[in-house]
């Protein structure tokens, strides 16, 4: 741990989490993955109410071990991805893709819009869906879906 991290630790209290300074001050932080697609594992920010950044640190490890144990906590919260095992069916509609799938956390429907900004190839086997209420799915990797789910998802995107 570096001299910067032990000026402050994390805490939490109910539901939130507060970033505790070395005066005892208290305020209250959510915390995100820097590059939530490419970059998880690396940086994390902590952002204010206003979704302000307070705080960038370069990696989780540098909290200290009760720190690292609530962030590691919200972040797996937070970023809970269905992953897509099969696609149903995909129909286009006046600009809408309409998508029934089964994830690994159970059958979903959704809606993506504009599939050339909320459809991103993270690499050329991962793909990440974000749908017109903001969710994320995955599908990773692309090669083992069937051959059926396939040519729904090339219907699409």
């Amino acid at each position: 741990m570096d001299e910067m991290t032990r000026e402050f630790s994390l805490v939490r209290k109910h539901d939130q989490v507060f970033l505790r300074g070395a005066d005892g001050s208290e305020v209250p932080v959510r915390i995100v993955w820097t590059r939530p697609i490419s970059g998880r594992g690396s940086e994390i920010s902590l952002l204010d109410e206003k979704k302000k950044e307070i705080l960038m640190l370069k990696s989780i490890e540098l909290l200290d071990p009760d720190s690292r144990t609530i962030a590691e906590s919200e972040l797996e919260h937070r970023y809970l991805v269905p992953r897509i095992t099969s696609v149903i069916s995909t129909s286009p509609h006046f600009g809408s893709r309409y998508w029934d799938v089964e994830t690994n956390l159970g059958r979903r429907r959704f809606v993506l819009k504009d599939p050339n900004k909320n459809a991103v190839w993270v690499t050329e086997d991962h793909l990440v869906i974000r749908d017109t209420l903001g969710n994320r799915y995955e599908i990773n990797p692309f090669s083992r879906l069937d051959d059926h789910s396939r040519a729904e998802v090339d219907k699409v995107i």
